[in-house]
């Protein structure tokens, strides 16, 4: 009979315990509850990661019974030792409490951020400052403890939360501050809090379309853009709805007066590539409400997340698969993509601060408050981490950098050495500009710049071509000449980016000035440009030195300028770059820095297609004919040095005599005239020519054939040829 008394009782007790819940409550869950699990319904046991403590003392824990402090244990908090992991356990019969150390599973880790999967998301951040660090996951917090070292990561912290969470809201504290995170794919507008996603749900339903073919990144011919400008005005002739957006940009068949406008214009002038402005999500203009706030977008907030005022929706999935279908149509239309990043500062310090100051340099080398350390090697991996992900999952072409120059050429070249060897198939164009932000910087000998990239050969890098240009054009933002298209200018100047900048010899590792206009020891590592986003258009400037020297903006002589400008510049080795609208005659009402005015100021007005059609049919033109003819694209510094010889005929005249054949072109033999000055007559190499190019305008079907001399009209490219 005593013995069935017993039983009943420990039963009841047992039953009693099993009954309850056992909840740790401590440091490493800042104080919310965490369900111990039994297995025999007597001992409850979880286990805890300890780091530092709070404001209340050091790492220590209590238990509560029903997970409302109704009942808890010990009377007083159990104190632990910090960066320890622990297993805690209480018995249900007599409420003693044992712990002993334990080596916690090291979390997985692929990626920083929220790397998303069926079972489960890991999150992880690095924190390399500080220990006390948690995740805020759909108004839950989960204490992260410190992780293993691991794919090149160190001091990060990472807990691995299971069950679906796409779409939750989540966010990283550090030191007891709300931080974003830096790797974030999604964000709640204007807000310190990301979204989990799960990017498989943003797939497109038919999949990606086939890549357009690129067999020598010297075949592109690259068109900058801006969402927004290409087709807010009425004149693009898109529907209102998608003015200004993503899908904006790909709506075919669009037209103004009988002209192609949006997509159309692009596949009918014949560019390669359209090299996007900043598309990631940027600190201005946050009230969606406001339709008429306008910004460049280089104030970076989120660097892994598409700008939402440039979707139509603004679903989480759908505004990432908006930005896809752009991405895929533009495919479609023989276009590879080129994103314009800015990882040289943030917007502000709030960005990263509150996670560690390692992010910044300790002076601001960007012109904009602050610059990014990509020398410290976790940083430096965000960057090339970020730039994966948008190749991986957005399948774009490559990257165009703003301020590359505040970085080291080394970190540049790993940078492209790692993308170019994940993603070996596709050629990506990867360059920047090679300098900073007006910034007296005492590493200067370690950055990008035009003396620096040629050590990079091996990574596929190349950068803007300043000299090039300014031999073009003169100043930036001055009215005055200064430039071969002026009639003005040295020849010199001309004839070495008229080979694409190459040095003397391809030693990549000779010491030059930082400046040095012959700095290529490849033609990829410059890009040909007279004008972009940045300074006044080439109208604007050729309007002005019209003002200066009392000539008339009617005169049809500024088209020939224009065209001329851009004629050197698609006639030459290397990658040309034009900015987009300059076929149009594009202005901005002299505005040289354009990057928060108006619509009225950036938006591409289609009818200037109508009123400059003849300038717009000779850029497509010599598109067209660079497109054909390999001669003037050739591959390598050796092609170049064998085959491209430079003539300076005199000091406004500069012919190069090209073996075309040497790189597979049909036509034996190119010269190519670029004549700043009056008509004159040229002397010809023996032999009958043809002329492909003269007078201001391509030659389309039968050439004319010459033999002896031609006569060479000033102010014009003239181009001859031997098939």
């Amino acid at each position: 009979m005593k013995n069935r008394k017993l039983i009943l009782i420990l039963s009841w007790i047992v039953a009693t315990s099993a009954s309850a819940q056992w909840e740790f409550r401590g440091t490493p869950n800042q104080w919310t509850t965490s369900t111990m699990a039994s297995q025999d319904n007597v001992n409850y046991c979880t286990e805890q990661q300890f780091n530092t403590g709070d404001a209340g003392g050091g790492p220590r824990f209590k238990i509560d019974r029903y997970g409302d402090w109704s009942e808890s244990y010990p009377n007083q908090d159990y104190n632990v030792n910090s960066n320890t992991a622990y297993k805690v356990c209480i018995n249900a019969l007599n409420t003693q409490i044992s712990i002993s150390e334990i080596n916690l599973p090291t979390t997985t880790i692929n990626k920083l951020g929220a790397e998303y999967d069926n079972a489960g998301t890991t999150f992880s951040i690095w924190s390399p400052d500080h220990t006390n660090v948690a995740l805020v996951l759909n108004g839950v917090e989960y204490s992260m403890p410190k992780a293993s070292n691991q794919q090149g990561y160190t001091d990060v912290y990472a807990v691995r939360v299971a069950g679906d969470h796409h779409l939750k809201p989540y966010a990283f504290k550090v030191n007891g501050n709300i931080v974003r995170d830096p790797y974030g794919k999604m964000a709640v507008p204007n807000q310190d809090v990301n979204i989990v996603m799960d990017m498989s749900r943003t797939d497109l339903a038919q999949g990606w379309a086939p890549r357009p073919v690129l067999i020598e990144r010297e075949d592109a011919i690259i068109y900058e853009m801006h969402v927004r400008d290409f087709t807010i005005d009425p004149t693009s002739g898109v529907a209102s709805i998608k003015r200004g957006k993503f899908l904006g940009m790909v709506e075919q068949g669009t037209q103004y007066q009988g002209a192609a406008t949006g997509l159309d214009h692009l596949k009918e002038l014949g560019v390669t590539h359209i090299q996007i402005l900043p598309f990631y999500d940027f600190a201005s203009c946050p009230d969606l409400n406001d339709t008429q706030c306008y910004n460049w977008g280089y104030d970076p907030r989120n660097f892994n997340v598409p700008e939402e005022r440039y979707s139509i929706s603004q679903d989480y999935e759908q505004r990432v698969r908006e930005l896809k279908v752009m991405i895929d149509e533009f495919h479609k239309a023989g276009i590879r993509v080129i994103m314009d990043v800015v990882y040289n500062h943030t917007f502000d310090f709030e960005m990263f601060e509150n996670i560690s100051t390692s992010y910044y340099t300790p002076t601001d080398l960007s012109g904009t408050g602050n610059s990014i350390d990509a020398s410290v090697p976790m940083v430096g991996r965000m960057i090339q981490d970020s730039l994966e992900y948008w190749t991986k999952e957005y399948n774009l072409d490559g990257f165009r950098f703003d301020l590359v120059g505040i970085f080291d050429h080394q970190d540049f070249g790993d940078w492209g050495r790692y993308l170019n060897a994940t993603f070996s198939d596709r050629n990506l164009l990867i360059y920047g500009e090679p300098w900073n932000g007006y910034a007296s910087d005492p590493r200067e000998t370690d950055r990008v710049r035009l003396g620096t990239i040629a050590r990079q050969q091996s990574a596929h890098v190349g950068v803007f071509n300043p000299k090039f240009r300014e031999a073009i054009k003169g100043a930036n933002d001055s009215g005055y000449g200064g430039g071969f298209a002026f009639n003005q200018g040295d020849v010199w100047a001309m004839d070495f980016g008229s080979r694409a900048g190459s040095r003397f010899n391809n030693n990549p590792y000779q010491v030059i000035d930082a400046w040095d206009p012959m700095f290529t020891t490849d033609p990829e590592q410059t890009i040909n440009y007279t004008s972009a986003h940045d300074n006044l258009t080439l109208r604007d400037k050729i309007l002005q030195w019209a003002d200066l020297n009392g000539i008339s903006r009617q005169s049809s002589y500024l088209k020939r300028i224009q065209n001329y400008a851009n004629g050197m510049v698609l006639t030459s080795q290397g990658i040309p770059f034009l900015h987009g609208g300059v076929e149009l005659l594009r202005d901005k009402n002299g505005d040289h820095n354009s990057y928060r005015s108006s619509d009225a100021v950036n938006k591409i007005d289609w009818s200037w297609k109508i009123t400059n059609a003849d300038t717009s049919e000779y850029h497509k033109d010599l598109i067209a004919l660079r497109k054909a003819h390999p001669g003037l694209r050739m591959n390598t510094w050796h092609e170049i040095n064998n085959n491209v010889t430079t003539i300076r005929y005199a000091n406004d005249v500069l012919v190069t005599d090209i073996n075309a054949a040497a790189n597979g072109d049909s036509w034996q033999r190119i010269l190519v005239i670029y004549a700043s000055g009056g008509d004159f007559n040229y002397p010809l190499p023996s032999g009958n020519w043809y002329v492909a190019v003269e007078k201001n305008a391509p030659k389309n079907g039968s050439h004319r054939q010459v033999s002896g001399a031609v006569d060479i009209e000033g102010t014009a490219v003239t181009v001859l040829y031997q098939p």
